[in-house]
């Protein structure tokens, strides 16, 4: 419980700093970037509702489908997953680079639609064609991303990049939480509790990784103008 609380208060953290960046620094992307950690930190604490059952609250819940909170994080991932491919899009010059993340976007957001309309799993699971495709497209978006760092003077200064930070955050974050999600009908200490110890350590251990990069980039990025970010939509 301690160590789920203390993952909750770094991502309200999180949207607390990026609130304070942008008053600094305000861009759009950065508008959306603090909306999206805020719409985070509200699902997680939404999520919490399941453990209201062992209180004798929500009854009528109980024994439905509404039980577990797959299906509001089956929601939440394929609206994260469009933000970060959408928000590195932002961040792109070349526009091939641009078209291939605006053709495969809609495509994704098809896809995960059509899985929680046309499979059984949304209510008992996390979604694996969602989670499999959605990652790859972050992952897409953030190496593209990183190759037109690296061909730009903004490698010069990266330590005054936001969009560095919050690209490093995620893609260790999914890299490491993707195979996790996958299995994650093991997570019950009656069918496997090596798995749920090792399930723990490692989504725990990302998400205070993943929050406490962006309170870091926050708090450095605040402190000085960046020369090179971008004040375009979406």
């Amino acid at each position: 419980m301690l160590i789920a609380i203390i993952a909750l208060s770094l991502e309200v953290l999180a949207f607390l700093f990026g609130l304070y960046y942008y008053r600094k620094q305000k861009s759009r992307q950065t508008f959306y970037l603090v909306c999206f950690l805020g719409l985070t930190a509200f699902v997680e604490i939404s999520g919490l509702y399941v453990m209201l059952f062992d209180y004798g609250y929500l009854s009528f819940w109980k024994d439905t489908v509404f039980e577990k909170n797959y299906w509001l994080f089956n929601i939440y991932g394929v609206i994260s997953y469009t933000f970060y491919a959408l928000y590195f899009k932002s961040h792109l010059f070349s526009s091939k680079n641009i078209l291939l993340l605006k053709i495969l976007i809609p495509i994704f957001l098809v896809v995960g639609i059509a899985e929680m309309v046309f499979t059984d799993g949304f209510y008992t699971g996390f979604q694996p064609i969602t989670m499999i495709v959605g990652s790859l497209i972050v992952f897409l978006s953030i190496c593209l991303y990183y190759l037109e760092l690296l061909k730009s003077d903004q490698i010069l200064q990266i330590y005054r990049n936001l969009p560095f930070y919050i690209s490093v955050g995620a893609l260790i974050f999914h890299f490491c939480t993707t195979p996790m999600f996958l299995y994650s009908s093991y997570y019950s200490m009656s069918r496997d509790p090596d798995f749920v110890i090792l399930y723990k350590i490692i989504v725990f251990g990302s998400n205070y990784f993943l929050y406490s990069i962006y309170i870091i980039g926050f708090l450095i990025c605040s402190r000085t103008k960046d020369p090179y970010y971008l004040r375009k939509s979406f």
